[in-house]
């Protein structure tokens, strides 16, 4: 259960070839508002999942480009389901909101920002009390490879329940703040900013597969899976 802080924060800067990797990991965060770059980090990130399962002491490289766009689709498949009633509630939320707000009426508006506040509190919420689990379903799919993985119920509450997991991944939220918050410091110096977001996803992900991998009991080479450490850079084929 216990996490080593330093070999966290320093594990995204482990890589023999480092720069390259934080520089394609940069690009790819700065172009994440299009489809095909999000769908690539999704992917690298499932790898990062996996690596983080058996303890990897460096990162996954951006190899077999394919590959990662196979399986972060199917990621993007999973997060999308998990997050369907928080997205939801944000789209009726905005949607009631801007339908009051095309009444002009002052009381209407009055009680449409009330809503919009609300609803948008309540999609929040909702939204970190999902996003838990679906990280357990992320992980579950690298670890077997299957979609259906994703949705394992079992094994989402069992892991959700235990320790070895919920440690972690407070871990991982707090490294992402911390990194949100150094990158807006930064922010004057655009590429500074991306990378520090990039390196924080990347840590946060590694621990959080790392939660995984205790909870489930997966141990480091030799695992008890031989596809785990075979594919933490390539990752199951489609």
């Amino acid at each position: 259960m216990g996490v080593d802080l330093e070999r966290l924060v320093r594990y995204p800067a482990n890589s023999e070839d480092w720069a390259k990797f934080l520089l394609v990991g940069s690009v790819l965060t700065a172009l994440s508002v299009l489809i095909i770059p999000a769908v690539l980090l999704f992917g690298y990130f499932v790898r990062v999942l996996r690596a983080g399962m058996v303890e990897a002491a460096e990162p996954p490289g951006f190899a077999d480009w394919r590959g990662l766009l196979y399986e972060g689709t199917v990621a993007s498949v999973i997060v999308l389901v998990y997050q369907f009633v928080p997205l939801l509630i944000a789209a009726v939320t905005i949607g009631g909101t801007a339908a009051v707000f095309l009444t002009g009426a002052d009381v209407g508006v009055g009680w449409g920002l009330a809503g919009l506040l609300a609803g948008l509190a309540l999609a929040t919420l909702l939204a970190a009390v999902f996003g838990y689990v679906t990280l357990i379903g992320l992980a579950n799919y690298a670890y077997e490879g299957d979609l259906r993985a994703g949705f394992d119920l079992d094994v989402c509450r069992t892991v959700a329940f235990d320790g070895a997991y919920a440690v972690p991944w407070l871990y991982g939220v707090v490294v992402l703040v911390v990194g949100n918050v150094v990158a807006g410091v930064l922010g004057f110096v655009p590429i500074v900013g991306v990378l520090v977001v990039f390196y924080a996803q990347v840590a946060a992900t590694w621990v959080w597969g790392k939660g995984f991998g205790d909870a489930m009991g997966i141990e480091a080479a030799p695992g008890p899976r031989a596809t785990v450490t075979e594919t933490v850079d390539r990752g199951p084929q489609p």
